[in-house]
């Protein structure tokens, strides 16, 4: 069975033929609207789409004015609105951008410069000591003000002044440049060093794709306001939680900090968010605790059963009756869009529940990032939704005989997909280009899930990560992880099959909640999660069950965008 996108929709926003236009778009429609707020130390500062649209236009024409125009830059910091506007800015005026990761080590980061071919490295001052043993060839742009000594060093602020005073000299260079669409726009390295990392290329092509998606498949207006919480060279973040935003008309507020996050929600009264699901976990959890901690749950339990009920006859008390949890978010939040992974679906139903729903979405860095959206009005508990416009998605199973075939609603196997999001390909890397697409142009993202009859997308788990047991049986660690992610004494949590001797065991490593057990031994804390795993045991499969337990004193480590690294564990 192949999934094609639905092509009857009537559609919000038109398809943009270049960056140029997605930025005189946001600037004439939405003007002097806000489109960011953001921390300036500890002051909070207001950009108007108009105001960034001149941002955007001088800090390109300044390229151009010093012969830096259509190059190839890394960039590397932290959340910023500088931050954005030199992607854009680099894409729009035909260049290259390579987004890195600022957690990386310096000679990590450094080498990855090198090994992408960079002319230059745009970086935030705080993190020059990560890019400073780059080769000294290369131009350093500082977004602070802070410029490397000589002719190769430059600030944003210089070339944005610079880039002003050529613009209104009658240098159009840039404003007319129009990149041909099925140029490489960017470079994004995938988890790993440059030995094990790979490079997926995109094309304009693939983002103005994914932007058009984007925003016609989830319901953010005018008016609205998001918190950008994950890091911008994450592809999620940059294309759909902030240019799409853009185009949608949300003013953007960028979070300062991690540990800010909850403060942040009651300064900026976002009323919408785009996360992952460990953030929506996280504040699902905090949420639940306080209510345990407050003995609320049959307040609760009887005010969700009351809402129910009312909402059956058309009438909505939720927010209402559920205030209190609604303000300490900030008291505006209607709705949170989350990608990245699988979404446990009754968090979605909680959080329904109170008034907030969950729009959940599906994709990888390979599809720039979109493959499917579940939307609210068409929602299907579990599933990660149907195709992004103008794309298709079939799943593929290889049996015992290593013989491939299509799969029939229901059957579990390799979900493909084909659009004009799907990468150009990897980065110096022909054979593992040519290995992750079919002979028919479908690209292998590497998850295992099915379709049902509907057309609907139900994701299993990463192909990496599948354990076969010596049975032969595949398990994938998410489906159980779900279930181990609903017990709140334990907080973070990993399935794997650890090996031992001839035999395969199913092993779920834990974090628990060690605020929940003051005074309690290690021997009481490790007995209190097996009783609640041998619990969940009775609720699965004899061969999903878990057979070894081992207990973390610290937590997982984790990507920037707070996956656990598996292969640390």
């Amino acid at each position: 069975m192949k999934l094609f996108a639905e092509k009857e929709k009537k559609l919000r926003f038109e398809r943009f033929s270049s960056m140029h236009d997605v930025m005189r778009f946001v600037s004439d429609t939405y003007g002097d609207g806000i489109l960011y707020k953001y921390f300036e130390e500890k002051d909070l500062k207001e950009l108007s789409f108009r105001d960034y649209y001149k941002l955007f236009m001088n800090f390109g024409t300044g390229l151009n004015a010093h012969g830096l125009m259509g190059k190839r830059f890394a960039i590397v910091g932290e959340s910023r609105p500088e931050w954005m506007c030199a992607y854009l800015a680099v894409v729009a005026g035909g260049g290259c951008i390579v987004p890195l990761d600022k957690e990386l080590m310096p000679e990590q980061i450094c080498s990855f410069i090198d090994y992408a071919c960079c002319d230059g490295v745009i970086y935030t001052d705080s993190l020059y000591h990560k890019v400073e043993s780059a080769n000294p060839s290369v131009v350093f742009i500082n977004l602070d003000d802070n410029p490397v000594s000589g002719e190769n060093g430059y600030t944003f602020r210089r070339l944005c002044a610079d880039g002003e005073a050529e613009y209104e000299s009658g240098n159009r260079i840039f404003a007319d440049c129009r990149p041909d669409i099925s140029s490489l726009a960017s470079i994004v390295f995938t988890s790993g060093t440059t030995g094990t990392s790979k490079g997926v290329m995109l094309s304009h092509n693939n983002i103005l794709s994914a932007v058009h998606a984007s925003v016609n498949e989830v319901d953010f207006y005018p008016g609205e306001t998001d918190i950008s919480v994950l890091p911008l060279h994450h592809t999620y973040e940059c294309i759909c939680g902030n240019i799409s935003a853009m185009v949608c008309g949300v003013t953007i507020c960028f979070n300062n900090s991690l540990k800010y996050f909850v403060k942040n929600l009651g300064i900026f009264k976002p009323t919408g968010l785009v996360l992952v699901p460990l953030f929506v976990n996280t504040l699902y959890k905090r949420i639940t605790d306080e209510i345990n901690k407050k003995n609320k749950q049959t307040t609760l339990s009887v005010g969700m059963f009351v809402t129910g009920a009312a909402r059956k006859v058309g009438l909505d008390l939720r927010r209402r009756m559920f205030k209190e949890i609604i303000d300490s978010l900030g008291g505006n939040v209607k709705k949170i869009v989350c990608g990245g992974a699988a979404m446990n679906p009754d968090v979605i139903k909680w959080f329904d529940s109170i008034g907030i729903k969950i729009e959940q979405g599906y994709g990888i860095t390979e599809c720039a990032p979109l493959v499917s959206v579940n939307p609210s009005a068409t929602h299907k508990p579990g599933s990660v939704g149907k195709p992004v416009l103008d794309s298709s998605v079939k799943i593929i199973v290889e049996n015992d005989y290593g013989v491939s075939y299509e799969a029939e609603p229901g059957e579990t196997g390799e979900i493909c997909v084909k659009g004009p999001h799907v990468m150009m390909g990897y980065y110096n890397a022909p054979e593992e280009t040519k290995a992750a697409f079919t002979g028919d142009g479908y690209f292998r993202t590497g998850d295992y899930g099915y379709l049902d009859k509907d057309g609907y997308i139900f994701i299993n788990g990463r192909k990496k990560n599948v354990i076969v047991l010596q049975s032969g049986k595949n398990v994938y660690p998410e489906e159980i992880e779900e279930y181990l992610d609903n017990i709140d004494i334990i907080k973070e949590c990993a399935v794997i099959g650890r090996e031992n001797g001839d035999d395969v065991v199913l092993t779920a490593v834990i974090f628990p909640d060690y605020s929940r057990f003051e005074g309690k031994t290690e021997e009481e804390i490790s007995a209190a999660v097996k009783d609640a795993i041998m619990e969940v045991n009775r609720r699965l499969p004899i061969f999903k069950q878990i057979r070894g337990i081992e207990i973390k004193r610290a937590e997982f480590e984790k990507t920037t965008t707070k996956k656990i690294i598996r292969s640390k564990i």
